[in-house]
C-alpha cells in the first residue's frame, strides 16, 4: 500500500507499507501510523498529513519517490501467508509497523 505524506511546505513524500493491517476496512489507521513515524525520516520538511493512495501507481510515478521500485520489491519478496498462519503474521506486521518498522520511505529527489 502506498501512503502519501504532505509536508508543511506543500511538498509530498511517498511511503510503502503493508495494506490495512490495523483495520481491514478503514485505511485511516495505517495513514496515521505512517504520519507518526514519518518524522524519523529525512523528508526535507515537516510532515503534517497522510493519505492512503488509491493505487500504487500514484507513488510509482511520483518524482518524489525515486526509490519506489526498490521499496516495492522489498515488500513483494516478503512472505504473506494465507490460512491459519495469517492472523499471527498480521499481528506481527501490526507490531512491527507500530514500532516504525516495515514502513519504507521511497526517497526524495
Amino acid at each position: 500500500m502506498a501512503v502519501r505524506v504532505g509536508l508543511r511546505n506543500g511538498d509530498q513524500r511517498s511511503f510503502l507499507t503493508w495494506g490495512r493491517i490495523q483495520d481491514r476496512v478503514d485505511s485511516g489507521p495505517v495513514a496515521e501510523l505512517v504520519l507518526k513515524h514519518a518524522r524519523a525520516f529525512s523528508l526535507g520538511g515537516e510532515p503534517v498529513s497522510a493519505v492512503v493512495c488509491v493505487s500504487l501507481r500514484e507513488a510509482a510515478v511520483s518524482e518524489s519517490a525515486p526509490y519506489f521500485h526498490e521499496c516495492f520489491l522489498e515488500f513483494a519478496s516478503a512472505q504473506d501467508p494465507h490460512g491459519e498462519d495469517y492472523d499471527r503474521w498480521r499481528e506481527e506486521r501490526h507490531e512491527a509497523m507500530s514500532a516504525g518498522r516495515e514502513i519504507a520511505f521511497c526517497g526524495r529527489p
